[in-house]
């Protein structure tokens, strides 16, 4: 674990080096939006609309109606 944390720190400040004289990479954003995504990931999973809505309003996305729906079309295709 701690090894891991190790080396996603070193690949941070390599990402970071690298876009030096470029748009700046903003790891901590990167990081946020690849949990959110995973978490979506495991909300399209559950079997239920409730369960699948409940998981939503934890990731934030009930708070917009329009988000929300969105992301009950996805779920709903999904089947």
């Amino acid at each position: 674990m701690i090894d891991e944390a190790k080396d996603s720190d070193v690949q941070d400040v390599m990402r970071e080096e690298k876009s030096r004289g470029k748009r700046r990479v903003d790891t901590k954003a990167l990081r946020q939006k690849e949990q959110l995504l995973r978490g979506f990931r495991e909300a399209l999973k559950l079997r239920t609309e409730r369960e699948f809505v409940e998981a939503i309003r934890e990731l934030g996305f009930a708070d917009d109606p329009v988000k929300l729906r969105e992301a009950l079309k996805i779920w709903r295709s999904s089947f």
